[in-house]
């Protein structure tokens, strides 16, 4: 039944494709100077200022402890079984 839901969910991305539009014009204002229209301005992101050797080590750790605290919950979970 998850499998069945994930896929309809998918295929509804996939089918029903969400439009992304640009913003009509952009002005700006130059200091000394008079308005610029259509330039683009750069829009800041969250990840942009994230090293990513940092952001990789941090992953890294974190899955390195779910293995481990997986690994000791089957653990614990077999000898249960065993007695």
């Amino acid at each position: 039944m998850k499998k069945l839901i994930l896929a309809l969910v998918l295929a509804s991305s996939f089918v029903f494709p969400m439009s992304v539009r640009a913003q009509e014009q952009v002005c700006t204002t130059v200091y000394g100077g008079g308005t610029v229209c259509g330039a683009h301005t750069p829009i800041e992101t969250d990840l942009g200022d994230i090293n990513p050797l940092l952001l990789g080590f941090g992953f890294l750790t974190i899955s390195s402890i779910l293995y481990f605290y997986s690994v000791k919950k089957s653990l614990k979970m077999k000898e249960v079984n065993n007695k």
